[in-house]
């Protein structure tokens, strides 16, 4: 199957990520997904695993095992998920094709990217022979969420019986066919205060949770200052904290007794998501202490993507990109990806992949398929290279 064949396939099954809230179910999950890709690996012949991470969703990952006793090993790596359709301008499931691009949700993020690594691998797969590096394909769920898929995926037996530095991973996202080697992480959490709730009518025997959040905020902005002031990272920048979402309240002639902020803390290579807890605890208890509330646990943790680990996998791969188009850029980026979790246990990750971040999420996602081609092509002559 060609690559945009492929896409295509994929596009039309729908594998939104719920993200904490309801939807119609034969839009979510990606069980569809997941059951197309293992039939895909299964014909050409390739052993495949699944793994229940939880109800409806699955890791699958697909093995090429060349002869011998390869001592290096590929890991291509691309999510299933996609974020929801709310606000698309076009059908998300159509896959339609227009003036060298293919449209709809996924396209760009990341079933393009999906797309481009599985072609490549059915290639490889077909070429297979001693002295190739070992291949492997992991198709994980629920990156646009939790990263649960990922955090799974480094815990395997399978990777965990090699040697770190054994394994070079290559994460697929619409990157315009650069290499990434760096990227900010990020931690989620909630800010909670209680109150006592009352009849409106009577606002002064209450204790309004709504007033006390606003309170916090003051502070909450004050310290997402603070860290815009910290020295930065030279590539990435500075850390960041954002809130994103408010809650609180039943009615409104009730006094709320509840409220609810969720907080977006974005990381710099070295921090921890746990430290980043920390202070941000910290900063609140000396500045709020007439106030009752509460920082919970992270709800989300995924670290950043420091480029210590990669430079000879950027080298490798670079020459690959450059052969194919003639040049070569490498990007730090704001976003978060799978590789940081890949990095933290010391395996070199770059994310790489057909598309850009600019058309990802958007009401008319679309990815170009020459893109999509370029890609398969860079990924084909990256392997290859690396055999003896």
């Amino acid at each position: 199957m060609d690559v945009t064949s492929l896409l295509a396939d994929l596009v039309r099954l729908p594998s939104i990520n719920p993200m904490g809230r309801v939807l119609p179910e034969e839009l979510i999950l990606e069980s569809r997904v997941t059951q197309y890709m293992e039939t895909f690996f299964k014909n050409i012949g390739a052993r495949t695993e699944r793994t229940k991470i939880q109800p409806g969703r699955e890791n699958l990952v697909a093995f090429l095992d060349p002869p011998g006793n390869p001592s290096q090993t590929i890991l291509f790596e691309a999510h299933q998920d996609t974020v929801p359709i709310d606000g698309m301008t076009i059908d998300p499931f159509g896959a339609k094709i227009e003036a060298g691009k293919l449209f709809g949700r996924g396209a760009c993020d990341v079933k393009g990217g999906m797309a481009s690594m599985a072609t490549a691998f059915a290639r490889l797969f077909k070429q297979k022979k001693a002295g190739m590096p070992q291949l492997v394909m992991a198709c994980t769920i629920d990156e646009e969420h939790g990263f649960q898929g990922i955090q799974s995926i480094v815990n395997q037996p399978w990777l965990k019986a090699k040697a770190p530095q054994s394994i070079w991973a290559i994460v697929a996202e619409p990157t315009r066919l650069h290499i990434v080697n760096a990227h900010k992480g990020a931690v989620r959490w909630d800010l909670q205060c209680k109150g006592v709730s009352c009849h409106s009518s009577t606002p002064e025997k209450g204790k309004n949770a709504i007033y006390n959040m606003a309170k916090l905020l003051i502070q909450v902005e004050q310290y997402a200052k603070h860290l815009a002031s910290l020295p930065g990272h030279p590539r990435l920048g500075n850390a960041t904290l954002s809130c994103g979402t408010i809650r609180g309240g039943a009615s409104v002639n009730t006094v709320p007794d509840f409220c609810a902020v969720q907080v977006d803390r974005r990381l710099l290579p070295g921090e921890t998501p746990e430290g980043a807890v920390y202070q941000f605890r910290e900063w609140m208890g000396q500045k709020c202490k007439d106030i009752l509330f509460e920082v919970t646990d992270p709800w989300l943790a995924a670290p950043a993507l420091g480029d210590e680990y990669s430079s000879k996998l950027v080298e490798a791969l670079g020459k690959s990109i450059k052969s194919k188009i003639g040049t070569l850029q490498i990007d730090a980026e704001p976003y978060g990806t799978d590789a940081a979790s890949l990095c933290e246990v010391f395996i070199p990750a770059v994310v790489f992949g057909p598309g850009s971040i600019a058309q990802a999420h958007t009401k008319d996602e679309w990815i170009e398929i020459e893109q999509l081609k370029m890609a398969e092509e860079i990924l084909c002559d990256f392997v290859l290279s690396l055999s003896s």
